[in-house]
C-alpha cells in the first residue's frame, strides 16, 4: 500500500535532483516516508534522498519498492501548475502507479525495482566542514564554468576558496570565516572535482538556503542540503579528480 499527496513544487524539486544523476530510480517506501539512493552510470556521483512523511500533504506507506521512470514524472509536471496537488497511488494488482493532477489521471507502468541497482553508501567523513549560502556557491560556480572543466575546493582555518584555472584565465572565490555560517577544519584541505557534475548538482538545489560542504584531501565531496522546504534532507557525493604527478 502506497498513497501520497504532494504539492507540485515539491515533486518538481525532487525530480530535478534525481534527474541530475539518473533517468530512473528506486523508491523505497516505508511507513515513515520514502528514500532514494542512486549512482550515476559512470560511478562518479551519488545521491541519498530521505523524505519523511511530513514532506507530503497526505501519506500512507507500507514497505515496498517501486522502480520509476523520471521522464514520466517530468511529463506529469508539464501538465501541472504551481499550487497544484498531485496524488500518487500504487496499484499492486496491475503493477502501476496511478497519478492524478487536476482532472487528469495517468496510469504509469513501473520498472522492476530488482533491476535497479541500489548503491552501497560509503562512510564518507572528510575532516573539513563549511556551511555555505547557496547564493554564494551558485555565484562561484557561474564564475568558473567558462574557465575550465574542473574546480578545486579548499578549506582552511581562514575560510573557503573555490579555484578554477584554464590555459589563459583563472577565477578564485574566497569566503572568509566571517562569511560562512559554520567552519570546522583542523588544517588546510583541498580536492579537485569535475565541474560539470558539481554545476548540475548545485543547479538542482532550489529551495535550500545553504549547503554543508565536507572536504578532505583528494577525498569525495559530501554536499548536505535540505529539500521540500526544509522538511527533507539529501546528500550528494562526488568523487575527486586526482591530479597526476
Amino acid at each position: 500500500m502506497f498513497k501520497a499527496r504532494m504539492r507540485m513544487e515539491v515533486l518538481r524539486e525532487l525530480v530535478e535532483i534525481i534527474a541530475t544523476l539518473v533517468p530512473e530510480a528506486k523508491l523505497v517506501v516505508s511507513s515513515d516516508g520514502i528514500s532514494v539512493k542512486a549512482v550515476d552510470p559512470s560511478h562518479v556521483a551519488m545521491l541519498v534522498l530521505n523524505l519523511k512523511s511530513t514532506v507530503f500533504e497526505e501519506f500512507t506507506g507500507e514497505p515496498t519498492e517501486l522502480g520509476v521512470d523520471i521522464e514520466k514524472f517530468k511529463e506529469i509536471l508539464r501538465l501541472s501548475k504551481p499550487g497544484d496537488l498531485i496524488d500518487l497511488q500504487y496499484d499492486g494488482g496491475k503493477n502501476r502507479l496511478v497519478v492524478k493532477v487536476g482532472k487528469i489521471t495517468r496510469h504509469m507502468s513501473v520498472i522492476d525495482a530488482a533491476g535497479i541497482t541500489e548503491p552501497k553508501v560509503p562512510n564518507v567523513a572528510p575532516p573539513g566542514v563549511a556551511k555555505v549560502k547557496m547564493e554564494e556557491l551558485r555565484q562561484g560556480i557561474r564564475g568558473t564554468e567558462s574557465i575550465s572543466d574542473h574546480v578545486t575546493l579548499t578549506l582552511d582555518p581562514e575560510g573557503f576558496t573555490m579555484h578554477s584555472e584554464g590555459e589563459t584565465d583563472r577565477v578564485d572565490m574566497h569566503l572568509g570565516k566571517d562569511g560562512l555560517e559554520h567552519l570546522q577544519v583542523p588544517e588546510t584541505v583541498k580536492s579537485m572535482y569535475p565541474l560539470d557534475f558539481l554545476s548540475n548538482m548545485v543547479k538542482s538545489i532550489t529551495t535550500s538556503p545553504d549547503v554543508t560542504l565536507h572536504v578532505g584531501n583528494e577525498y569525495p565531496l559530501k554536499i548536505v542540503f535540505s529539500v521540500a522546504n526544509q522538511k527533507g534532507e539529501a546528500t550528494f557525493l562526488l568523487a575527486p579528480r586526482v591530479e597526476e604527478d
